[in-house]
């Protein structure tokens, strides 16, 4: 699949580039990117290029995946992407630097990510759902996947490994036909 740029009101959504591996490996040296991105630690220069290289070339050539850097005033500020949407469980994830944390990014970055999936070719994937999950207990993810419209669907004990061993999961949804409403979760305090 050809390599696909997304724009906000503030933002570039564009594949990751080997300009980035810099901005990425200082991102991944953050405890909460550690503690809740299936990433290596310690994060190397060597893991943040076979970020680029293997897992967003590849997923972006396969098919498979589609991963975005999240630009802002010209610098790298995280990552979403699309992944197995060559399958039938395409699932979103996302992360953010922490000096571009509660900035609002995710709010654009994340509805522009799922126009693109959710929309009907040539402008679109065709996706009919794209799943949302992160480790049980991952509350800021949670919040930024509610307010873009994911419904939840509940937590799949032992469900995900993390390197720790197996830990619970926390499962939502979005579905081509559902309008972006903000549904209360269970999970999260002050819906």
């Amino acid at each position: 699949m050809k390599k696909v740029e997304l724009n906000t009101e503030r933002l570039l959504l564009r594949a990751p580039v080997m300009a980035d591996v810099d901005q990425i490996t200082a991102a991944c040296q953050d405890p909460d990117i550690q503690r809740w991105v299936p990433i290596p630690v310690p994060y190397s220069e060597t893991d943040a290029l076979s970020y680029v290289r293997d897992y967003s070339d590849r997923g972006w050539e396969s098919g498979n995946c589609c991963t975005w850097a999240i630009v802002h005033d010209g610098h790298f500020a995280g990552a979403i992407g699309l992944d197995g949407i060559a399958g039938e469980e395409p699932t979103i994830g996302y992360w953010m630097g922490p000096a571009s944390r509660r900035n609002g990014l995710f709010s654009e970055s994340v509805p522009a990510v799922l126009d693109f999936g959710l929309s009907a070719a040539p402008h679109g994937l065709g996706l009919d759902r794209v799943r949302w999950h992160a480790y049980a207990g991952n509350s800021a993810s949670a919040r930024v996947a509610q307010r873009a419209g994911f419904r939840f669907e509940g937590m799949v004990r032992e469900g995900a490994t993390d390197r720790g061993g197996l830990v619970d999961d926390w499962v939502a949804s979005i579905h081509r036909t559902d309008a972006p409403t903000v549904h209360p979760w269970p999970i999260l305090s002050g819906n």
